[in-house]
């Protein structure tokens, strides 16, 4: 099995985790990098319901190589985060109700829970509910990302990213199980967040050993048992 195969093998599992927890609707796309100058994409579809023979392949402009499926419309927020982050490899764009929620309020995102720390240097918000349908656009969003791995687009959704598709998954899960838990405390009064000290420390660990390995058995198994 090549390169692509694998990639397109890891790609499906992890869209078939995001559908299981529910983060998906009938929108939102996933992309790895699978060259230098290749993208590996869902195309316009569902992102939960892909098949193997869904994928498409594009280059970075964006343009579709291979595959049966039509880009998605907002593939300019991913090919403009790949050219501004070269050590990005993978990006994922969903819509669930918690980020949008956090999206349109003042606070954002605040790290209340463990599940949180890795969002410990912020998650800006890119204050336009505009899709991101247009190269100039795509570039605004990537100034705004900037250095961090993770962005609200105000009412619309949000964006995460990774070096690494595995984390991708952890990532994508746990933006938004700390934002619902957010929201869960702020019914009861004013969310402490963990400390940058207190939240790095934890990332420590967490990046340790077997933990993402853990959790990724867990989704894996709440997905295919």
């Amino acid at each position: 099995m090549d390169h692509v195969e694998l990639l397109k093998e890891k790609l499906l599992l992890a869209c078939k985790i995001f559908q299981s927890q529910k983060l998906f609707d009938g929108f939102g796309h996933v992309t790895v990098r699978a060259a230098e100058d290749r993208i590996l994409s869902t195309p316009k579809m569902p992102p939960g319901k892909v098949s193997m023979r869904d994928f498409i392949i594009l280059n970075m402009e964006g343009e579709k190589l291979e595959g049966f499926g039509e880009p998605n419309g907002e593939t300019p927020m991913h090919t403009s985060i790949y050219r501004a982050r070269p050590e990005v490899k993978c990006i994922l764009h969903y819509h669930p109700d918690e980020l949008i929620a956090a999206s349109v309020v003042e606070q954002g995102v605040k790290v209340v829970a463990n599940c949180g720390v890795f969002f410990y240097q912020g998650t800006p918000i890119f204050d336009s509910p505009s899709l991101i349908v247009t190269p100039a656009l795509g570039d605004d969003l990537a100034r705004v990302l900037a250095g961090h791995n993770s962005i609200l687009l105000r009412g619309h959704g949000a964006t995460v990213v990774s070096d690494d598709l595995d984390e991708l998954v952890r990532l994508g899960i746990n933006l938004v199980k700390n934002v619902r838990i957010q929201i869960m405390a702020s019914v009861l009064g004013a969310p402490k967040a963990h400390s940058e000290a207190e939240s790095r420390s934890i990332v420590e660990l967490e990046t340790q050993g077997n933990a993402l390995r853990r959790f990724l058995d867990y989704y894996i198994s709440e997905t295919l048992d």
